[in-house]
């Protein structure tokens, strides 16, 4: 069965994770609690990866009990390492052990030590439903229920609210900055950081950019595109933008830097990027990759170098950290773990490329914002979801008033209008899914012919 919330627990505090499991599962919230959801024959194990895999958000009963299971540090270890957010739902007034400590940190507690606990559990159930509608989760309204306040889309344009399963919610960007002189989408990020981070998220498969590195030059449009509508990409067909050469240094000679075949990693400060692999050399491809950083950047540097696999990870706050390993999986363990050592903020696997070019992944986010005219503004390949939110409603503003962020994804998104002005917006892994999800919730809100106006994938793809 699908789910969204994994329900983590002390066999111990059963009673309390019923009672979680209840609240949220009759709030429309499906979950997946052991040992209840372990279908007969299955290895245990097998299955708790399993769910947890398949999950949007993890719950953590914390108690003195979960404190002392092995089994609950192994099970949060797996969700942060997969980058699922973990909800401390803590019932009892204790500290929590170094190994978890590790994991978890005080900004994402939910205190439920004063009773009645159906008021913290109503608390729990609103904070995983806004959850849920950021991540665009499978959120189903039950029969006869209604849609609390703040939950379900509410559409300006058209007037309506209705409740939508599988679709994001509304959510605009904090109006501070927005109504001020206009701040690029990548301020704040300090590359003097260093770290490394956890949390692999949904991975988005880029194509022929990865040899081209990553840029940040918007000015660079499609001619084919809709001249109304601007749209933010944080990689831009192939074209040098400066003919400067890059600055950097190569590392000092060592005596294995010509052994096997090496790659490498280059950042800009806005978060473009270069890869580089198949080297013979160490320097070399330290050289390659910097230089195709800067065909689209300015301020390349050199990130890490490699005769394996390696994974840059960064934060929502510019926080960043990087590690190789002999595979990905090991490489990208490290890299978050040394990320979350400079912030609280969560931290996720950006790039992961092994030296021989048979991973080159970049896991990028996308965003839609609409305007009160019917335009919109759209971004793509950009490192965080935030600085893709705000790309998005900055080009948005530019060609309407009242601009809100629509969705923001890592899979594919599609949003229809009717002709009346009601929107529908979805996004999944498939772009025939989306466009499908956007049409039959804008044919909810309107009477009047729906069509698609925008469609992307995060890396840009099956843009129209």
């Amino acid at each position: 069965m699908a789910h969204d919330v994994f329900i983590s627990h002390s066999a111990k505090d059963k009673p309390v994770a019923d009672a979680v499991c209840a609240t949220l599962e009759i709030g429309g919230v499906r979950c997946w609690i052991a040992p209840r959801d372990i279908v007969p024959g299955t290895q245990w194990g097998e299955a708790i990866i399993d769910a947890i895999s398949s999950c949007t958000v993890m719950v953590l009963v914390f108690s003195s009990n979960a404190n002392e299971s092995q089994q609950i540090i192994r099970e949060v270890e797996r969700a942060v390492s997969k980058g699922i957010p973990v909800i401390p739902f803590r019932v009892e007034d204790v500290d929590p052990n170094k190994s978890l400590e590790y994991f978890i940190s005080a900004p994402h507690w939910l205190d439920a030590l004063t009773p009645p606990l159906e008021k913290h559990l109503g608390q729990l159930l609103s904070t995983i439903k806004l959850l849920l509608a950021r991540k665009g989760p499978r959120v189903e309204t039950p029969p006869g229920k209604d849609t609390p306040s703040g939950e379900g889309r509410s559409d300006l344009a058209s007037g309506k609210d209705d409740t939508v399963s599988g679709l994001e919610t509304i959510r605009p960007l904090e109006t501070r900055g927005l109504t001020e002189k206009k701040k690029s989408f990548t301020e704040g990020l300090d590359t003097k950081k260093v770290g490394g981070g956890i949390a692999a998220l949904i991975i988005v498969v880029l194509a022929a950019y990865f040899l081209l590195g990553g840029g940040d030059d918007d000015s660079k449009k499609d001619s084919g595109y809709n001249s109304d509508n601007n749209n933010s990409q944080n990689v831009v067909p192939p074209a040098p933008t400066n003919n400067t050469p890059p600055v950097y240094k190569t590392s000092p000679p060592g005596p294995y830097d010509n052994v096997g075949i090496w790659g490498a990693i280059a950042i800009a400060p806005t978060g473009g990027w270069g890869l580089s692999t198949n080297m013979t050399s160490k320097q070399a491809a330290e050289r390659d990759a910097v230089e195709k950083c800067s065909q689209f950047n300015t301020g390349c540097e050199l990130k890490v170098s490699f005769n394996n696999c390696a994974v840059y990870a960064i934060a929502p706050d510019g926080s960043f950290g990087w590690a190789t390993n002999t595979t990905v999986d090991l490489a990208r363990n490290n890299a978050v773990s040394e990320c979350h050592k400079y912030t609280n903020d969560l931290c996720s696997s950006f790039i992961e490329l092994c030296s021989d070019g048979s991973v080159q992944i970049a896991n990028v986010w996308a965003a839609v914002a609409t305007a009160d005219n019917g335009k919109y503004g759209v971004a793509w390949n950009f490192p965080t979801q935030l600085r893709a939110e705000t790309a998005s409603v900055d080009e948005c503003m530019k060609y309407g008033p009242n601009c809100l962020l629509r969705l923001s994804f890592r899979d594919c998104g599609a949003v229809a209008r009717s002709e009346d002005g009601a929107l529908g917006w979805a996004h999944y892994p498939a772009m025939s899914d989306s466009i499908r999800g956007a049409m039959e919730e804008c044919d909810k809100r309107s009477e009047k012919q729906c069509s698609i106006i925008t469609q992307l994938c995060a890396n840009g793809n099956e843009r129209k």
